[in-house]
């Protein structure tokens, strides 16, 4: 007999609840409910469409079901759960997860149709099937049926979702989604050995994936007047780039996760921070961007420090590593102890720069031995030239040289340490810019115009050392055109406007210009910044590519010495223009290149913030890992509020006793 059980809470609610773009979330909290139903067998079975899209996601587990009676409570109420605050489970005594009553509701994450299907004991002794169904229309309602189990049914639950269209499914089908799922499991697997938990076919063993574990002493934080204590279980992962701090109640199990991907990001690792009363401060976390009372924040803080020590041990462990295998190799330019203040200060410097670009010097002994006597040789006679020996001897990339003669080319020995604190701003610029670009909290409030253009005018560094600012943000064709007959030595005056192919004006973010020429040629890059929210498609790169084919077909802009980027930068890449720019034979990111051009070299690019970012962290690598600095979230934003202030969204921008700066004056001339 079929009930209808209406759901105590508006539409508006249950689809706040319901999370739809966290969904390998939204398969942790089933996985997470067939484990406190005392499961020890749980399958995580992905179906694919025809276009190898997800079409069906069923959670299947043997745990003890759910009897009509809990059906007709659970499904009726939210915030309600009936698991106790530390409680276990009923048959086997595991520590029980879930206890907001609203994991149930995160399934409409995965599909716009729902069906459990659940075996139980009744109360009366009788095995009972039950089935529970709901649709996204109608969230709100959900059908339930009872009736006589088959005698050879055994208990168990099974969760089909299906019927959504939604690129965030995506997610599901990509490598990083098993890595999350392990690395949140961990604890509980780890402990409670007969569970086995299957995800897409693979079984989640993070024993297989643990490189190493530490686990902290008590820490103690205070908050309101009173001490607290916790602990922090550190996993270094072997690979991957999981980078995740999990709040976890005092079974270990997580309560919230915190993206770190900004945090050590030349690690692999997920931070467990235990702490008894942290199921009472979900959802907390957010109150610490926006300046909010919550005693998450000293919890961090202190966390978040034990954090960075261990990873500073280990960045020394691993370079004092190298060093002792160079001398093993007898490859090693200095005595194994330097003798005297200047000698130890060379040294040091030494191996603060190999160390950092080891990746770049060849695994040949010989060719090993005389890199590193010629890197020793031009610290000790002439700093100044040590860019162009590592130029001809590593190869290195236009980036790496651009900022190596930035920070090195006119700088002494004695300076290369002081210029850590200008490195150091940097790093928390470009955590805070990842964070303000793929934080899914955050990156929705960021705005191109309004945010982006003008942050990125005073920090332009972050696309290459040898570019200045040409002209402010939104500057038209024309202007371009006047700055580069400037920059070649021509009358920048011209004699009417630059008009598009359809006769229209345009309007370019950022145009920036190589100050040294490069080659005897000059360089410009033009950039069109995207929203975080925007995804690059087809549309967008044309866009871009019409501003490159009015440079292209103006004969005013013709000179044979000059060199013409235009980079699309955006958050992601869609999937139908990601084949035009990853071409075999062809630089990844390249959309267009005219070949018929003989004036000048003119590209078009689709770059993505994750490639600008990498690479900017890359030109700053050598100096991070001798500083032994990685900037925390908390650090990186408070850097770009003092620095950013009146640029970034309000909801970022309140912090306690830092006072946002004034609005620097920008010069923005009309077309």
């Amino acid at each position: 007999m079929a009930d209808h059980v209406l759901l105590e809470a508006g539409d508006d609610l249950v689809r706040q609840l319901s999370h739809e773009r966290e969904t390998v979330k939204a398969v942790l909290e089933l996985v997470w409910n067939a484990l406190d139903a005392d499961a020890t067998k749980v399958d995580v079975t992905i179906e694919r469409s025809s276009m190898d899209g997800v079409e069906k996601v069923v959670v299947s587990d043997n745990g003890d079901g759910i009897t009509p009676e809990k059906a007709r409570t659970a499904f009726k109420d939210v915030g309600n759960s009936d698991k106790r605050e530390g409680g276990t489970t009923a048959r086997l005594g595991r520590p029980l997860h879930g206890k907001a009553g609203r994991g149930r509701l995160r399934a409409f994450a995965l599909g716009d149709y729902t069906r459990w299907t659940s075996s139980a004991l009744a109360v009366d002794g009788r095995l009972m099937r039950t089935t529970i169904e709901s649709q996204v229309r109608r969230r709100t309602t959900w059908r339930i049926d009872s009736r006589l189990a088959e005698e050879t049914a055994g208990a168990g639950t099974s969760v089909e979702l299906w019927g959504k269209q939604s690129h965030h499914l995506d997610r599901l089908l990509e490598p990083k989604a098993a890595a999350q799922i392990t690395a949140a499991l961990a604890p509980y697997l780890l402990t409670w050995t007969d569970v086995h938990v299957t995800y897409d076919g693979q079984l989640i063993d993070p024993r297989t994936q643990i490189e190493d574990e530490e686990q902290s002493e008590e820490l103690n934080f205070e908050y309101d007047g009173e001490s607290h204590l916790f602990q922090v279980r550190l996993i270094h992962w072997r690979t991957g780039s999981e980078r995740t701090i999990a709040l976890c109640d005092a079974a270990s199990a997580p309560v919230e996760t915190i993206d770190a991907a900004a945090e050590h990001s030349d690690f692999a690792y997920t931070a467990y921070v235990v702490w008894e009363p942290m199921p009472l401060h979900r959802n907390e976390v957010h109150l610490i961007t926006l300046g909010g009372d919550t005693p998450l924040a000293p919890l961090l803080r202190v966390a978040r420090s034990w954090i960075a020590s261990r990873f500073e041990e280990r960045r020394r462990r691993m370079r004092r590593q190298l060093v002792d295998r160079w001398i093993d190799e007898g490859v090693y330019p200095y005595p194994p102890r330097a003798e005297g203040g200047q000698a130890q200060a060379e040294q040091a410097t030494f191996d603060l720069v190999a160390t950092s670009i080891n990746r770049h010097i060849p695994g040949d002994r010989t060719k090993k031995r005389l890199t590193l006597s010629l890197l020793q040789n031009s610290l000790r006679h002439n700093p100044d030239e040590m860019v162009e020996i590592l130029e001809k001897v590593l190869r290195l990339s236009e980036s790496d040289i651009s900022h190596l003669h930035g920070l090195l080319q006119q700088t002494s020995l004695s300076n290369i340490i002081r210029a850590s604190s200008i490195v150091t701003s940097r790093l928390q610029f470009l955590t805070a810019l990842e964070h303000l670009v793929f934080d899914e909290e955050t990156y929705g409030l960021v705005k191109e115009r309004a945010h982006l253009h003008k942050i990125l005018e005073r920090e332009l560094w972050v696309f290459g050392e040898e570019f200045n600012l040409m002209r402010s943000s939104e500057i038209g064709l024309t202007r371009l055109l006047e700055h580069h007959r400037r920059a070649v030595g021509w009358d920048p005056t011209p004699d009417g406007p630059v008009v598009a192919l359809d006769g229209g004006t345009r309007r370019v973010d950022l145009a920036l210009s190589a100050e040294s020429h490069e080659h005897d040629r000059v360089r410009h890059l033009v950039i069109e910044l995207k929203a975080p929210s925007v995804d690059a498609d087809r549309e967008q790169a044309d866009q871009v590519d019409d501003y490159m084919q009015a440079v292209l077909n103006d004969p005013r802009f013709a000179n044979v010495e000059t060199t013409w980027d235009f980079y699309l930068v955006v958050r992601k890449i869609s999937p139908r223009l990601l084949p035009r720019v990853r071409q075999a034979g062809q630089p990844e990111g390249l959309y267009s290149e005219p070949t018929s051009y003989e004036h000048a070299k003119v590209r078009v690019w689709v770059r993505t913030w994750s490639e600008i970012l990498r690479e900017a962290k890359q030109r700053l690598e050598f100096v991070k890992n001798g500083i032994d600095h990685n900037p925390s979230l908390e650090q990186a934003l408070q850097y770009l509020r003092t620095r950013h202030g009146d640029l970034i969204p309000d909801r970022l921008r309140h912090a306690a006793g830092v006072p946002a700066p004034r609005s620097e004056a920008v010069h923005d001339p009309a077309v």
